[in-house]
């Protein structure tokens, strides 16, 4: 935009009070910022200049027109988020882009400052995890939200803007097996299996889909604990259910193994691996023999599905642990957050795995025995 002949820069000074400073809800409304830059024959920051709340330890950085924000700018906020779009009249217009601190980023449309339209949110790589619509600021209407492993959870969100009530969807990573029923706020409190009629998970519109006869049984979230493995132990998940099979291993004295009953692409979540929740000190204290079903999920907690949970018999709700060792694996240990026994580990391909194949993975057993460099590990491992 032109500037004013007039126009002179400044290092300090307040902004213009006629103009005002038009802060979002994240600034400290009750400080007076702090304007450096061009300023009007009026007094009133005009042309490129910054405005700081040193308190809030905020800015915003653009251009300004006889005291208001104008055209492209730039809120920067101190927990390292920014919020860049174009101004008019002090007020953001059109689509904006809010970048979080851990470098996701939305872009949402504006209508005189406040969040109406579409928006989409993405990872940090650029992947899309979100898409939806705001209303006066909220999320409203249909909401897709994808995790990091792949699955989403869609529908119509409540007054609040979550995805609590019925008919609200979770897709596995597939994009077509799903349980549907009551979620609040994207807890799972009753659904049942079903499969979706379309993979396309970014229309405008519910996606269609059919309950599945096979599976009749309401599934509710069932975080396992130090003492229940579930409380539906013989209710499989149809998802893995329609992957792999346990039958005798092809590995010598290996006992049971995990089998792909389809084809199955490199980087497929093939099979889930719950169990009982333990600390690292209580399975590193005791013996080898009470450990062959145990796997870390993070620096506090170890999975275990204990020796007589072992038995499809006596469990079947997930069968990751029936997946042996080898050093020449065709499948990875992975995290994943399931909607019926929330973060777990996975059984995930490394390559094409064909059907029939026996799923592998490599354990990497690290141990040592207290207070000493021996290893302390089983004897039928061999470390690659």
């Amino acid at each position: 935009m032109p500037e004013s002949r007039c126009t002179s820069e400044t290092d300090s000074g307040t902004g213009n009070d006629d103009g005002g400073s038009g802060l979002d809800e994240e600034e400290d409304e009750e400080e007076e910022p702090v304007y450096k830059g061009k300023r009007s024959c009026e007094g009133a920051p005009h042309g490129r200049g910054t405005l700081f709340w040193p308190k809030a330890g905020n800015r915003f950085e653009g251009r300004f027109l006889h005291g208001k924000r104008q055209g492209r700018g730039t809120l920067y906020f101190r927990d390292g988020s920014s919020l860049s779009g174009t101004y008019a009249d002090d007020e953001l217009e059109g689509v904006a882009t809010y970048v979080y601190a851990d470098g996701r980023y939305m872009e949402a449309r504006y209508e005189n400052g406040d969040m109406n339209g579409r928006f989409t949110e993405y990872n940090p790589e650029g992947e899309v995890i979100g898409k939806g619509y705001h209303k006066d600021n909220a999320r409203s209407g249909l909401l897709h939200l994808t995790d990091e492993f792949g699955a989403t959870l869609t529908g119509v969100v409540n007054g609040e803007g979550l995805l609590s009530g019925n008919d609200i969807i979770y897709v596995y990573p597939d994009h077509r097996t799903a349980l549907v029923g009551v979620f609040e706020d994207g807890i799972m409190k009753g659904a049942k299996a079903a499969t979706l009629a379309s993979s396309d998970m970014t229309g405008d519109v519910m996606p269609r889909f059919e309950y599945r006869t096979d599976y009749p049984e309401t599934l509710e979230f069932d975080q396992s604990t130090h003492d229940c493995i579930s409380r539906n132990p013989l209710v499989p998940d149809h998802y893995e259910q329609d992957r792999v099979c346990v039958a005798p291993s092809s590995i010598p004295g290996a006992g049971e193994g995990l089998f792909a009953k389809r084809d199955l692409d490199a980087d497929t979540v093939a099979s889930f691996y719950n169990g009982v929740r333990l600390s690292h000190e209580e399975v590193d204290g005791r013996d080898w023999s009470l450990n062959d079903n145990t796997i870390s999920l993070d620096d506090e907690v170890v999975i275990d599905v204990p020796q007589g949970w072992s038995s499809v018999e006596r469990y079947c709700a997930s069968l990751g642990h029936k997946a042996n060792h080898s050093s020449g694996p065709n499948c990875k240990y992975d995290h994943f957050v399931h909607p019926r026994f929330g973060p777990i580990k996975c059984v995930r391909t490394l390559r094409h795995v064909s059907t029939g194949e026996e799923l592998t993975c490599d354990y990497g057993y690290h141990h040592k025995l207290p207070g000493s460099e021996i290893d302390d590990l089983p004897s039928w491992f061999k470390p690659t």
